[in-house]
């Protein structure tokens, strides 16, 4: 059984295949990253061959071109790596080094691969995402102009018909005008886009048992209960609703010792899109009846507006719960509720009756 550790770079690739005793098979350095060679030097190698490579932005078409192939390939967390081989002297070829050694000694740290749905569905959903974010600065950046001169619309919707009218006869200084036009003109060709995407999504297969679940949760339509299961995608992985919520990036990092405690960041190994769609939704609810409405405005009478960040995050942190125990439960957002409702009042003691004062 041979090896091989891959340090994937944009520009070249370092290998390193070694044996099952952990010689030194072959060694290239600053291959470039052409498939032919890499497998020209793959089939020189005695087989079975195990390819290993830490997780990158670009690892996915190399992974897929290589299990294509007919190799058994695995892709390692970055950070467990760092973590379970630390060395003094950081180079391409010792790193290539190690991935094969963590190969051959089975300490081989695997994330998890999404499977070809999930990886069809990703590029389209984080595209939409990406103009919904940009939409939403254009509009801040327009109140923002008509804030600095004073300007309110009455109403709710300013891009809806009356509020389109309000602002093409607001009186404004001419430079004003035009920086409004042409954020305007940059907001429906974004609406545009998106709906377009839109029109993509319906067309999705949703063939996975969790979408229409999902669906029943209030704030969440098609967009989503896709994006939910495209982030999340096996509920296996995840031990408990506490991974779930870390993944998520809305657990804090916790530091304790000689009796003090603090409480920091999430850090940036979290999902980013898992984390935003599950602010926007609660974005829905922290102001509709329910349990996590009603945690939030619990968290901000105790905390103050000016935690209301921190308000949101930790309501995010129960609904990302919910969704656990809803997807392993296999039931809708109604059903799941009622049998928790349930599962609680039969966990409160039955009242006793106090004796007569003496």
């Amino acid at each position: 059984m041979t090896f091989v550790g891959l340090d994937l770079h944009k520009r070249y690739l370092t290998i390193c295949a070694l044996d099952a005793g952990g010689s030194l098979i072959a060694e290239a350095r600053r291959m470039p990253v052409a498939l032919e060679s890499l497998l020209d030097f793959l089939g020189a190698l005695v087989r079975p061959v195990t390819v290993g490579m830490e997780a990158t932005l670009y690892c996915q078409w190399l992974h897929d071109q290589l299990e294509g192939a007919g190799y058994t390939v695995r892709v390692a967390d970055a950070r467990q790596v760092k973590l379970i081989w630390q060395t003094r002297t950081k180079t391409d070829p010792i790193d290539a080094r190690k991935l094969a050694e963590l190969l051959r000694v089975n300490l081989f740290p695997p994330v998890w691969i999404p499977d070809a749905d999930t990886r069809r569905r990703r590029p389209l959903l984080h595209g939409r995402g990406f103009l919904v974010r940009q939409r939403t600065q254009v509009k801040n950046r327009i109140h923002g102009r008509l804030t600095a001169v004073n300007l309110v619309f009455p109403r709710s919707d300013l891009y809806g018909r009356a509020g389109r009218a309000w602002l093409a006869t607001v009186p404004v200084a001419p430079p004003m005008r035009s920086q409004l036009d042409r954020l305007l003109r940059i907001h429906d060709a974004l609406t545009t886009e998106i709906d377009a995407m839109d029109d993509e999504i319906e067309r999705l297969r949703r063939d996975h048992p969790m979408i229409e679940k999902l669906h029943t949760l209030p704030g969440v339509g098609l967009f989503g209960a896709l994006f939910l299961v495209a982030e999340i995608g096996a509920i296996e992985r995840f031990a408990s609703a506490h991974q779930l919520a870390a993944y998520a990036g809305l657990v804090p990092s916790t530091r304790s010792s000689g009796g003090k405690t603090t409480f920091g960041g999430t850090g940036h190994w979290s999902n980013r899109w898992l984390t935003w769609i599950l602010i926007e939704i609660t974005q829905t609810l922290k102001q509709a009846p329910g349990p996590v409405g009603n945690h939030y405005r619990r968290l901000l009478k105790a905390k103050g507006k000016s935690k209301a960040t921190t308000a949101a995050a930790a309501a995010a942190r129960k609904l990302c719960c919910y969704i656990y125990w809803m997807w392993k439960g296999g039931s809708g957002y109604e059903e799941w509720l009622e049998r928790r409702q349930k599962e609680v009042w039969s966990e409160v003691r039955p009242m006793q009756r106090m004796g007569a004062l003496a």
